[in-house]
């Protein structure tokens, strides 16, 4: 079984034209959504990290766990 990657664009109707393909041969059409492609059509990168702006202002202790290794059955 080959596989053929190939993005198109879903046209007023509905319908989608797959180019490339030989003929004559039975396929599998599995559609999905290009997530690359909606999240920068709704908005430009830099508003979406803005966002996050000052939203954290301080780490305590990034790296210590986050239950005390008293509490970890594997190690008694």
């Amino acid at each position: 079984m080959n596989a053929y990657k190939i993005r198109s664009i879903v046209t007023a109707d509905g319908s989608i034209v797959l180019k490339g393909i030989p003929v004559g041969r039975s396929v599998e059409v599995i559609v999905l959504d290009d997530v690359s492609d909606l999240n920068s059509a709704s908005q430009p990168p830099d508003e979406r990290w803005k966002s996050l702006q000052g939203s954290v202002t301080r780490y305590d202790d990034p790296f210590e766990p986050a239950i005390p290794l008293t509490d970890w059955d594997v190690l008694q």
